[in-house]
C-alpha cells in the first residue's frame, strides 16, 4: 500500500468543485459533481458523494480543491483494463491523523497510513509501468481507465467517519474532531456509471477485460470484481490483483470489516460478500474471499502477484495488529530486524494462501516472485533487484522460474483457454 513521500499540510474544509479538463497527453481526466445520482450495475439508483478524504489541501498557491478525479485513455484495440490504485488505508484517529506527523520525516519506512490526496502518486503518468506507452509493454493498444486512490478505505467505504486530531496534525488544533471522508466506494460507483454509459453509446466494446489494482487498490479490485462484471454481462472479465494477500490482525477484521465498522462496508459490499461482514477471518481472509469469487464465478480467471517478503504488506499486518494492541504511536509501526514474527508470520500465511488457492480452485493461479518489493504493475519499487536505469518491476521482473512477469499476466488475461500457471521463484 504505497503512502506519501513528500510533507504536506492538511487544511480540513468544504469544497465542491466541478472540472473536466486533460491532464496529460492522450489521458482524459474526468472530474464528477460532489453529488451524483448513479445507476448500479443492478439498475438500481443511488445517490453518490465522490469525493477524497479531505477535501482541500495546501499546495504551493494556499489551499487547493483536492476533488475526485479519474482517467481515461482510448486505446487501438478491442480491449479494456480496469486500474484501482493504491495509497495505504485509515480506520481509526492515529492511521488517519496522528500518522501524518510521520511525513516530516524522511525515512522511507515512516510514511502517513495513507494518501488523501487526489494529485500526489494519484496518476497513471506518474503510476508509470503497464501505463507506459513503450513498445515493451503488451498492453500499449488497450483502452484504460486509471482510479485514484485517496480516501483510506480500500475503495469501499460510503461514510463520513469522525476522528480526533489528538496531536493538531492535521488542523493545527489538538483534540479538534476531523471528519474524513471515506467515500471510495462511491467514487468507485461513479467510475462504475460512467463506463456503463460508454458500454450503452458503444463508445466502449471491448474483447477482453481485465480489471486490476496494486496495495490497496488490488482489494478494491477484488471486492468491486462483481459490480463490474455486472457491466458486462456474458463478457468474462478477468481479475488480477497485486501485492494484496489480506494478512492482517484479529482487531482489523473485528473493527473495520464488521457492522458499525467505519467505512459502512454493510452499505457497499456486493451481496456476494455480504455474509462475510462479522465473519472475516484474519487467518484466512484472502481465501474466503478469493476462493468465494472463483466459485461463483467458475467462467472467470482470477490471478495474484506478491513478492516473498513484501515488506509494506507486513508493516500494514504490523500497523493493524499494533493499532488493535493500543499502540497508537506511528513512529514505532516500522517493520525492523526485531520483527521476525510479523516477518514470518505473513510468509507463512500468505505463501500458503495462494497454494492452497491453487491447489483447491480451476481457474486461479498465482506468481510469487523473489525480494521484498512492493507491487508489480507500477513504477513504485525501490528495491535493488531492478536496475536504476530501468526500475519497473512490470518490465524486469522475471524470478519465478525466469518467466517474463508482463508477458504472464498478458497470457493470463488475453488465452482463450485458461491454463493454470502458478510459478514462485523459489520452486
Amino acid at each position: 500500500m504505497n503512502s506519501l513521500s513528500t510533507c504536506i499540510r492538511l487544511i480540513v474544509t468544504s469544497v465542491c468543485l466541478v472540472v473536466s479538463s486533460n491532464a496529460f497527453a492522450d489521458w482524459q481526466r474526468i472530474t464528477p459533481d460532489s453529488e451524483v445520482v448513479v445507476t448500479l450495475p443492478s439498475g438500481a439508483e443511488q445517490t453518490v458523494y465522490p469525493s477524497c478524504a479531505l477535501p482541500a489541501l495546501a499546495g504551493p498557491q494556499g489551499i487547493e480543491p483536492n476533488p475526485f478525479s479519474f482517467y481515461f485513455e482510448q486505446g487501438e484495440s478491442d480491449n479494456l483494463l480496469v486500474y484501482f490504485n493504491g495509497g495505504g488505508a485509515c480506520w481509526d484517529s492515529s492511521t488517519c491523523l496522528a500518522s501524518m506527523q510521520l511525513e516530516f520525516d524522511n525515512d522511507p519506512m515512516s510514511r502517513a497510513a495513507y494518501n488523501p490526496s487526489a494529485q500526489f502518486e494519484n496518476t497513471p503518468e506518474v503510476a508509470g509501468g503497464i501505463f507506459k506507452d513503450v513498445e515493451e509493454n503488451p498492453f500499449k493498444s488497450w483502452s484504460k481507465v486509471f482510479i485514484p486512490y485517496c480516501t483510506g478505505d480500500l475503495h469501499l467505504g460510503s461514510s463520513d467517519t469522525t476522528y480526533t486530531d489528538d496531536l493538531g496534525i492535521v488542523t493545527g488544533l489538538p483534540g479538534a474532531d476531523v471528519t474524513i471522508r471515506h467515500r471510495g466506494h462511491d467514487n468507485a460507483m461513479v467510475v462504475m456509471d460512467w463506463l456503463r454509459v460508454q458500454l450503452q453509446q458503444n463508445t466502449l466494446s471491448p474483447n477482453k477485460v481485465l480489471l486490476s489494482g496494486s496495495s490497496a487498490g488490488g482489494y478494491g479490485a477484488i471486492f468491486n470484481f462483481p459490480y463490474v462484471q455486472q457491466l458486462f454481462g456474458r463478457k468474462k472479465v478477468a481479475l488480477f490483483a497485486d501485492a494484496s494477500l489480506g494478512v492482517i490482525s484479529k482487531g482489523f477484521t473485528e473493527t473495520v470489516l464488521n457492522y458499525g465498522g467505519p467505512w459502512a462496508i454493510e452499505d457497499t459490499l456486493p451481496d456476494n460478500f455480504q455474509s462475510l461482514i462479522g465473519n472475516f477471518s484474519h487467518l484466512s481472509l484472502n481465501k474466503q474471499v478469493m476462493l468465494r469469487l472463483a466459485y461463483q464465478y467458475p467462467w472467470n480467471r482470477f490471478a495474484q502477484y506478491s513478492t516473498g517478503t513484501d515488506f509494506v504488506q507486513i508493516q500494514f499486518s504490523k500497523i493493524s495488529d499494533q493499532v488493535a494492541k493500543g499502540n497508537v504511536d506511528p513512529t514505532t509501526w516500522g517493520v525492523n530486524e526485531s520483527d521476525l514474527g510479523y516477518i514470518l508470520g505473513w510468509q507463512i500465511q500468505a505463501h500458503s494462501s495462494v497454494h492452497a488457492l491453487s491447489a483447491f480452485t480451476w481457474n486461479y493461479q498465482f506468481y510469487l516472485g523473489e525480494g521484498t518489493c512492493h507491487m508489480v504493475l507500477n513504477d513504485f519499487c525501490e528495491d535493488n533487484a531492478f536496475p536504476v536505469s530501468s526500475p519497473s518491476p512490470f518490465y524486469n521482473e522475471r524470478s519465478a522460474k525466469g518467466i517474463s512477469f508482463n508477458e504472464w499476466l498478458y497470457t493470463f488475461a488475453t488465452t482463450r483457454r485458461f491454463r493454470e500457471n502458478s510459478v514462485a521463484y523459489y520452486h
